[in-house]
């Protein structure tokens, strides 16, 4: 049940990073900076804390690690993909 946590949180957080940015195509404009740059790094700081305890410390921040890493990897082209068969 924990693992699921840390795994909402890290992604949670770093959605909340890629919404912040102003190159993300999820919206047509992006959401005010600060605030959600803080709350994604809230989020993400809470997901550590969860993989960490849900597993041993080192491999927890590995895991943390590779989910922000997919995470961050996979937004862009989600975003690109959401948007075929949209009109501009």
């Amino acid at each position: 049940m924990l693992v699921f946590l840390a795994l909402a949180l890290t992604i949670l957080g770093c959605a909340g990073i890629y919404l912040a940015s102003p190159n993300q195509g999820w919206r047509s404009r992006p959401l005010p900076r600060t605030p959600l740059r803080a709350a994604g790094s809230l989020l993400l700081a809470a997901g550590l804390a969860a993989w960490v305890s849900a597993l041993r410390p080192l491999v927890g921040f590995v895991v943390a690690l590779h989910v922000v890493m997919v995470c961050l990897f996979v937004f862009p082209y989600a975003a690109v993909l959401g948007g075929l068969g949209r009109k501009r």
